[in-house]
């Protein structure tokens, strides 16, 4: 057409400001996206590094639980571990309010939340106007009954026994054994720990040194019968002789103690499934105290967290081991 003058170099030159343009918008897109993925992939190793701390935060106070809702100088003495640890961890700026206390039940906290900020700078990112990212990490540990320990002594009481006691109150100075096997408020008597006959001199080496096999929840075991006086006196004052902390002050009681003492013990709580078996149903702390007669057992229950069992169960004996629940 007359009047149309098509110019090759125009075009040429029009297109390859066109390629450029097109080519800074795909480096543009590339870089950014590649600034985005190296940054992405620094923050979340720091955001692993800070859950790796918030759980071994958690876990390190774990041994501390249950708390009461009111002792403070326990909730203290947490929030100083936690503190201690997260500083070990790389942790310098844990805060007070990081240190959740939860899971009331009963007037304890049975669980403690640690919450664990990290800011991770970026490096390319910056071009696109993002600084640094913000990570929180937290982990919960919990306190869980035992479900099974090592060390237990023959001897406890009956479940129901039990949770009166825990009901009203009665939990100091209280007689476990009497001897006959009759008791006060239910039936107190010895427990054959594995499938020997329980004679005597068995009975007598759980009393003092504890079982050294391990007896679980929903375990069937026989009852002791006849006259074990002889154990009650000899494995009580034995345990009781070896306690050499609180010199001065009537070594370990239920007002101070150490919780690896001789004289703390770990009693069955159970179940009658007839008249000559019991199955277990939890595992109660107890420290002994003298006594002026031979043939009973006194002493008073305690609450303690043990280390790591693989069996949990839901029945509150006062013995406890501790799990990340969050």
């Amino acid at each position: 057409m007359k009047g149309m003058v098509f110019n090759m170099g125009k075009f040429i030159k029009d297109e390859t400001g066109i390629s450029a343009i097109i080519t800074a918008l795909v480096m543009t897109i590339i870089l950014t996206a590649t600034a985005l993925a190296l940054d992405i992939g620094a923050a979340y190793v720091d955001a692993s590094y800070a859950q790796n701390a918030a759980d071994a935060i958690a876990l390190s106070i774990g041994e501390y639980l249950p708390v009461e809702q009111n002792d403070q100088s326990s909730k203290t003495m947490i929030l100083a571990a936690a503190n201690e640890f997260a500083l070990k961890n790389g942790v310098y700026d844990l805060k007070t309010e990081d240190v959740i206390f939860c899971g009331l039940e009963d007037g304890k906290y049975k669980s403690v939340s640690v919450s664990v900020k990290k800011t991770s700078v970026t490096k390319l990112a910056k071009i696109i106007g993002v600084d640094n990212i913000k990570i929180t990490k937290s982990a919960t540990v919990s306190s869980k009954p035992v479900g099974s320990i090592k060390g237990a002594v023959p001897i406890g009481i009956t479940e129901d026994a039990y949770d009166t006691a825990m009901a009203t109150g009665n939990t100091q100075h209280v007689i476990l054994k009497v001897g006959g096997g009759d008791g006060v408020n239910g039936f107190y008597g010895f427990i054959v720990l594995d499938d020997s006959n329980g004679n005597a001199v068995v009975l007598e080496k759980w009393m003092k040194y504890g079982y050294e096999f391990e007896n679980y929840v929903g375990e069937i075991l026989p009852i002791a019968t006849g006259d074990k006086t002889s154990v009650v006196r000899d494995g009580v004052n034995y345990r009781l002789s070896l306690c050499n902390h609180y010199v001065g002050y009537d070594g370990c009681k239920v007002a101070h103690y150490v919780e690896d003492c001789p004289r703390v013990v770990f009693v069955l709580i159970y179940r009658f499934v007839n008249t000559n078996t019991v199955e277990i149903v939890g595992f109660a702390p107890f420290i002994l105290e003298p006594s002026n007669k031979d043939d009973e057992i006194q002493g008073s229950f305690l609450d303690i967290n043990i280390s790591y069992t693989e069996k949990i169960t839901e029945k509150d004996c006062g013995t406890y081991t501790y799990r990340l629940t969050g």
